[in-house]
């Protein structure tokens, strides 16, 4: 049987994917700072808020209100779709608290009744999936899982939390998208746990030729699906992304 997708929004980018994202299953876009992650996403979640199709945006390293500036730089109309009931953001940090013997994590989030609370891995997956289901979201990011694996560190019984974390959102009853930022430097520690986890894995990368740099994407895997497997030129300019699937590197 043929899946079902759902548009990614992008212009260009749903000929790569055969169509978007395989409906109910979870892609992860993974790339360097800079290179148009969150961007992506923002364009899956308005190209369903346009279709009357509810989203939910987690992120932990982001306001709403810089979220939402940052929405406006490309053109979208954030405040308008949240009124409207078809996005919902739920936005906090992360941070470290000392506590009388120890040190403690806490996520403190934007809205007044979340804020303070203990941080544990099942706990913010059960919040997720809570505030999905009461908002009817059928797409659902979580920008920046980097919190996580930080939190996760070489415990392997914490990295199994992380691994049920990513599982449990992804549980066939909506499409999910995570970013997850990779390290610059070449030499560099990546932690590619969520490359195995996650059903679809698209890569953000730069090309350098003649002296400048070009914004490359790369679906590194996409079970149940065929896509194209070449890197692809993309652009983002002040109206978002435009992926260029016929249009070939140059050397």
């Amino acid at each position: 049987m043929p899946k079902e997708h759902v548009s990614s929004g992008v212009k260009g980018l749903d000929e790569v994917l055969s169509g978007g994202y395989v409906k109910g299953r979870s892609t992860l876009i993974a790339g360097g700072p800079g290179t148009g992650k969150s961007i992506l996403t923002w364009h899956f979640l308005f190209d369903g808020a346009k279709k009357g199709e509810k989203g939910m945006l987690v992120t932990l390293d982001q306001t709403e209100e810089m979220i939402l500036e940052d929405m406006e730089d490309f053109g979208w109309n954030p405040e308008k779709v949240l009124d409207s009931g078809n996005l919902t953001i739920l936005s906090g940090t992360l941070k470290l608290v000392p506590r009388d013997t120890s040190y403690e994590y806490v996520i403190s989030f934007d809205h007044p009744l979340l804020r303070e609370q203990p941080f544990t891995v099942p706990r913010m997956a059960d919040l997720i999936r809570k505030r999905a289901s009461e908002a009817k979201a059928k797409r659902v990011v979580i920008d920046g899982i980097g919190p996580l694996l930080e939190l996760a560190g070489e415990h392997s019984e914490i990295r199994q939390l992380v691994y049920g974390f990513i599982r449990d959102i992804a549980d066939g009853t909506n499409t999910v998208i995570l970013t997850h930022e990779l390290k610059a430097s070449d030499t560099a520690q990546n932690d590619e746990l969520p490359f195995f986890i996650c059903d679809s894995v698209i890569k953000l990368d730069t090309h350098y030729s003649s002296g400048e740099y070009v914004r490359t994407l790369r679906v590194v895997k996409m079970r149940g699906s065929s896509h194209i497997m070449r890197p692809i030129m993309f652009k983002i300019s002040s109206e978002g992304i435009v992926a260029f699937p016929d249009a070939r590197l140059p050397d």
